[in-house]
């Protein structure tokens, strides 16, 4: 356990989950032969990630845990809530003033959304959007990551 003499440290606590917990569900998301239980876990992996965040973790944090908890609901099938997370992720980069790859990520997330929703059209606007912010992007690396992730967004 995680302590500061005799007092238990929480908001290192919560940093530990939230970041294995990430951890964990990226693993599930890259998995290539999911499981229904790994889909559920994965679901409830990833929100537990982005309660812990929620306590402790600034803009960038709760902005990627938003971000992620919306990629595994667009992956299992939950367009509706899917998209209430994704929008969550993109006002709050918007209201922090994210750009280059951030805003592409959170555009990335917004496209995979609409995919699971079958709207073409709004999954094509964001993943011009992303494009365009990975274009500002100097990272080359982050832009990279960024640019396959939006690679693998489905057809709506």
């Amino acid at each position: 356990m995680v302590s500061m003499g005799d007092k238990i440290d929480v908001d290192a606590i919560h940093r530990q989950f939230g970041a294995e917990l990430f951890n964990h569900t990226w693993a599930l998301i890259e998995k290539p032969a999911r499981s229904a239980a790994d889909d559920a876990e994965m679901v409830l992996s990833a929100m537990t990630s982005r309660w812990h965040w929620g306590r402790i973790g600034g803009p960038p944090q709760v902005i990627t845990g938003d971000w992620q908890v919306a990629h595994v609901l667009a992956l299992v099938g939950d367009a509706a809530l899917s998209l209430r997370f994704a929008t969550r992720a993109l006002d709050g980069a918007i209201a922090a003033g994210f750009t280059g790859w951030r805003l592409a990520s959170v555009h990335e997330g917004m496209a995979r959304a609409h995919a699971a929703a079958g709207d073409a059209a709004a999954r094509a606007e964001h993943v011009a959007a992303a494009e365009a912010a990975l274009a500002a992007e100097t990272d080359a690396e982050d832009a990279t990551v960024i640019a396959d992730q939006l690679a693998s967004v489905p057809p709506a």
